[in-house]
């Protein structure tokens, strides 16, 4: 889906994107002061965030498993003459850094396609300085529901079992298709906190409301586009993103 992807997203280069249709960091600081921190940037996509962390003054390392991404970030990176190094590895086992060698582990949207999330979070709590951020955004639980546009409404059939997304994109012969989880927020919490985390924050990102007469292009999130205009009265409604903001303990 990357070509598809990238063509029909706005992504920001000025700023680091939450969720679609909302404010970025400019207007949430997250993160904090980022000039002369090390960032992880995992399933980095086209490195978007990450070029724009490195603007910032930030010492910026972007991870992502697909080399069709990268080779987006790659072009965005030498036309912008962005300051980031590009790994291509996974990030459920982002194992080949040393330990303790970042100040700041960010994903924007790629816990949801990791199996062993659990997994993941030990190795985000050893790659981390102590005190060091973790700052997440991943698809909120009530995304796994259908949307009934005759009812503006979620149909939530079983919040404490939600449903696995299997998706229709061909996949390359001999790899199964790719899905995403939905994990509850208690589910997301324990994992987060049993990896030794402390949970600062967890927000809901929530879009700009358009005037009726604006055309999608007068949004002014960092984070739009084609892609998600067809869900846009949806997350008027109901969030499509939950942002978990941790720290690693001392």
């Amino acid at each position: 889906m990357s070509q598809s992807y990238q063509r029909q997203s706005r992504i920001a280069l000025d700023d680091v994107h939450y969720a679609p249709f909302a404010p970025g960091e400019r207007e949430l600081k997250l993160l904090g002061p980022v000039s002369g921190k090390r960032v992880l940037e995992l399933a980095c996509g086209a490195a978007q965030n990450s070029i724009a962390l490195s603007r910032w003054g930030a010492t910026v390392v972007a991870l992502d498993i697909s080399s069709a991404q990268l080779a987006h970030a790659l072009k965005l990176k030498d036309g912008e003459a962005a300051k980031i190094e590009l790994v291509r590895g996974d990030m459920e086992r982002p194992s080949m850094f040393m330990p303790g060698s970042f100040d700041i582990a960010l994903s924007s949207f790629g816990w949801e396609f990791i199996p062993d999330l659990e997994g993941c979070l030990r190795e985000c709590h050893a790659l981390l300085k102590p005190n060091g951020l973790l700052v997440v955004s991943t698809t909120h639980p009530l995304s796994a529901f259908e949307w009934d546009e005759r009812e503006g409404a979620v149909l939530v059939t079983d919040y404490f079992s939600p449903p696995v997304e299997v998706w229709t994109d061909p996949v390359p012969e001999g790899h199964d298709p790719a899905v995403t989880i939905f994990r509850t927020f208690q589910e997301m919490f324990e994992l987060i906190t049993g990896a030794g985390f402390r949970v600062e924050r967890v927000l809901e990102p929530y879009p700009e409301r358009l005037p009726p007469d604006a055309s999608p292009e007068a949004d002014g999130s960092p984070y739009a586009g084609e892609y998600w205009e067809k869900t846009r009265e949806r997350m008027l409604k109901v969030p499509f993103a939950i942002v978990y903001v941790a720290r690693r303990g001392a």
